[in-house]
């Protein structure tokens, strides 16, 4: 024989799951609330819609120091791991250009 239905229990059941829906949809209202408001604080469509910003340009300076840079992680990448600490350890205390040098002797 099948137990009886205790329609009480089940309205509060239901309601609880209500009740929890409600909050759900309340904090999801807010979040997209603040959501535009950030975008309307940071221009139409979150910031791509204003002047598209100019890079700096680089000096004759900053590009060979980037070269170097380069050169130097380039050569790092390919060093077995054990050289690693020898070659930054120069790199600190000489720069770029001996490390370069030493990193490229190792790899011999």
């Amino acid at each position: 024989m099948a137990r009886p239905i205790d329609a009480n229990a089940a309205a509060r059941r239901i309601s609880g799951h209500l009740n929890g829906l409600v909050r759900d949809i309340a904090t999801l209202t807010r979040a997209l609330q603040n959501a535009a408001a950030l975008a309307a604080k940071r221009g139409a469509s979150g910031g791509a819609g204003g002047p598209p910003r100019q890079r700096r340009a680089l000096t004759a300076k900053d590009h060979a120091r980037l070269k170097l840079q380069g050169e130097y992680l380039g050569l790092m990448r390919h060093l077995a791991k054990s050289h690693h600490k020898r070659v930054k350890s120069l790199r600190a205390r000489r720069g770029y250009p001996p490390a370069i040098r030493l990193a490229r002797r190792l790899m011999k």
